[in-house]
């Protein structure tokens, strides 16, 4: 399984943003990507938290 497949937190993996989705959690899913500061390197979703996302990159500032 290569870097990108895997979650770095599996532990915590029902309360990620993926799970989110799949489980239509959207409510929940949408407030966690209200101002997003992380994405997803393995499915690009955006997020508030690197918490919520399984293997979580910095959003890079256009400033």
């Amino acid at each position: 399984m290569g870097e990108k497949e895997k979650c770095e937190q599996p532990a915590l993996h029902k309360a990620h943003m993926c799970k989110l989705k799949k489980d239509g959690r959207m409510e929940e899913f949408d407030r966690r990507a209200e101002k997003p500061i992380v994405y997803c390197n393995k499915c690009k979703v955006q997020a508030n938290d690197p918490l919520v996302v399984c293997n979580p990159r910095s959003i890079k500032s256009s400033r």
